[in-house]
């Protein structure tokens, strides 16, 4: 027919593959030279021999769908991604319905090769998932340099410089009504001793069993730092002096109680504790000065003591 022929030669120019198969019985009516260049056989009328070198229909086939679409949509246009396995490549498919010139109706189908488009996209994926990767390591070793930096890398509490800059935050604030800082000091007795005597290693268990029994006895706003050594310090916050005192004595006792193993001698601990309370317009290394001194005397009058008031 001669309109079949016009209708054909303007679809000729299109720059991609562009093809028409019948929808009824799949049978390609129209392929145009970009198309006939890449037909898998020539000489077949199915569209899933001629165009994909398939053996049924193929899995993307559009058809059903554009079928139903025009019923419940009354749409006739669909553009799809396919990967071709024959050819190991991407194409994106213009796909829609026509009245093809001898009355049929056609699924007309534009091809692009996208191929190389996707590749780009892998690519910008691989690269923002290894950025993604390369960023949750720079954060975990940021926040593993910020724990470090804050952190006691013995016991994990507090480092004395965490402990002055928690501490300064509290410092100058109005408290609620009778509250007041309590500071306290603590030093393990005769450690030096059990460093010698058992080593290094059973002195770095002792610190950290030491820490353990006392952070058990911690409350949620308290500030616990080691110091330095053996030395550690404590701040909490509290309307009752006696609770306060209680805690402390609590705390001595239970490191009194505790029993470590090393060349299969008990080592047993004891340790002396300075307490000092703010006063008024007093600055923390004032109040820390006064809870020392407190530690020393309670070294002189035998350890294993709290001493707090004169």
């Amino acid at each position: 027919m001669e309109e079949n022929k016009l209708f054909e030669a303007l679809l000729d120019v299109i720059p991609f593959a562009a093809y028409a198969v019948d929808i009824e019985t799949y049978e390609v009516v129209y392929a145009n030279k970009l198309m006939q260049e890449s037909l898998y056989a020539p000489r077949e009328n199915f569209c899933w021999k001629k165009v994909f070198g398939q053996e049924e229909v193929c899995s993307w086939c559009t058809i059903p769908e554009l079928k139903q679409r025009k019923a419940i949509y009354k749409s006739e246009k669909l553009v799809t991604n396919f990967f071709d396995e024959v050819t190991d490549k991407w194409f994106q498919s213009y796909d829609e319905l026509v009245r093809w010139p001898d009355g049929r109706t056609v699924k007309y189908s534009i091809a692009v090769d996208i191929t190389e488009q996707k590749e780009i996209q892998a690519n910008m994926i691989k690269t923002h998932t290894k950025l993604a990767m390369q960023s949750k390591k720079l954060k975990e070793a940021n926040a593993k340099l910020e724990y470090m930096a804050k952190k006691d890398f013995l016991t994990g509490i507090n480092n004395r410089g965490n402990f002055f800059e928690l501490v300064a935050n509290i410092w100058e604030q109005e408290l609620p009504c009778n509250q007041k800082i309590y500071v306290a000091m603590f030093d393990l007795d005769k450690f030096k001793n059990i460093n010698d005597t058992y080593g290094h290693q059973a002195g770095d268990t002792i610190l950290k069993e030491f820490t353990k029994s006392i952070t058990t006895n911690l409350e949620k706003e308290d500030i616990f730092a080691r110091i330095g050594g053996e030395e550690f310090a404590l701040l909490t916050v509290s309307e009752d002096e006696k609770k306060v005192v209680n805690k402390l004595e609590k705390m001595r006792q239970d490191v009194e109680n505790l029993s470590i193993i090393s060349k299969k001698d008990n080592i047993y601990l004891t340790v002396s504790i300075g307490l000092s309370i703010k006063e008024k317009n007093q600055t923390i290394d004032e109040t820390l000065d006064f809870a020392d001194k407190k530690l020393y005397e309670a070294k002189k009058s035998g350890r294993n003591n709290l001493k707090f008031r004169l």
